[in-house]
């Protein structure tokens, strides 16, 4: 492999890129940016994930600087795996509440807060049992609700929980793009770490569809008081919306009952594992209050019992482990004698 070809295959298009090709960059970056940012003020905020990878390759076009050959390779060969093993984990997450509703007599739930018609089988009392055990016979999303919450009054965390919650869809995906920009090498192993804690999750979805709290709090069910879903009220409370995608959108695609484990809460455990070894620590902080962020605001919000983030975190540790260890497993396999020069 020659000087050039080796470089290239370790590095990215943007530390590459000579002083002209920077210019460019520069201006169409802000382009991009300018127009994702007016988009966003007249449409919503975009959460499907078609759309946001539609900005991702926006975003990707302009730090390759236009180069249309050096964008194709960089979106074939970096970005190509990701984007189908996300867009096939939102195509079968729908599928696996067919699969996880056969496989035992699950209780019929409404799954739906304004059509009672809409309906799931799912486990909806082992989630009730596990926060009970860990906190007293106390469900901290009824409690936090019931101190915390006013119906019709929107309060300062209320605001707070919407950005949070919210980063979920764009965090992951952010953070891709800027290890491709800065380190080829931690890109990769970056990936496949969110790969298998992606695949791994929607295994579990299939074999244990659970309710969310909000759900079970609702009149039809009885599983719990009536528990409020602290976000999209308060969205709708300040007038604001987001941009969902055809496949969100679909009936046939959605599963509401995919709560166990937390994957909001997974995505910030598996930043700060990840990033641990090679950040400093402001920046562990600053991913550690993330990590907490989510996890108040999925319990309050009434999107997640702890028990599913708990098992979440464990999930994010499981693939930080085991894509590291296959990492440096395949950097550290001793060559064969033979491939040496003679």
């Amino acid at each position: 492999m020659t000087d050039t070809a080796r470089r290239q295959h370790v590095e990215s298009p943007w530390r590459s890129a000579g002083p002209q090709e920077r210019v460019r960059r520069r201006r169409l970056l802000l382009a991009v940016t300018g127009l994702f940012l007016g988009v966003a003020a007249l449409f919503g905020f975009p959460t499907g994930r078609d759309v946001l990878f539609g900005w991702v390759l926006l975003f990707l076009f302009a730090a390759c600087a236009g180069d249309v050959r050096a964008w194709g390779r960089a979106v074939v060969q970096d970005w190509l795996p990701l984007f189908a093993v996300l867009f096939a984990y939102d195509f079968l997450r729908g599928a696996a509440k067919h699969v996880g509703g056969r496989l035992g007599h699950l209780p019929l739930l409404q799954a739906d807060q304004l059509d009672a018609t809409i309906t799931a089988r799912a486990h909806v009392t082992e989630p009730i049992r596990g926060d009970e055990l860990l906190f007293g016979g106390h469900v901290p999303t009824v409690w936090l609700q019931q101190h915390l919450y006013t119906p019709g009054h929107v309060h300062w965390w209320d605001v707070l929980a919407v950005p949070v919650y919210f980063s979920h869809f764009f965090v992951s995906l952010g953070v891709a793009v800027l290890l491709w920009a800065l380190s080829y090498r931690l890109f990769r192993r970056y990936v496949w770490t969110l790969v298998a804690l992606t695949v791994i999750t929607l295994a579990t979805y299939a074999l244990f569809p659970a309710a969310p709290p909000w759900m079970a709090g609702l009149p039809a069910n009885h599983a719990l008081p009536d528990v409020a879903r602290v976000v999209p009220d308060t969205l709708r409370a300040l007038g604001g919306h987001t941009v969902n995608s055809a496949v969100e959108r679909g009936a046939a695609y959605s599963n509401r009952v995919a709560a166990m484990p937390s994957l909001h809460g997974a995505i910030p455990m598996m930043l700060l594992l990840f990033s641990w070894p090679v950040v400093r620590a402001r920046t562990r902080v600053v991913l550690l209050a993330y990590v907490v962020a989510m996890m108040l605001t999925l319990v309050y919000g009434g999107e997640h019992y702890v028990t599913d983030i708990l098992v979440g975190y464990a999930y994010a540790a499981a693939a930080v482990v085991g894509v590291s260890w296959w990492f440096d497993r395949d950097s550290t396999t001793p060559r064969s004698e033979g491939t040496g020069a003679s």
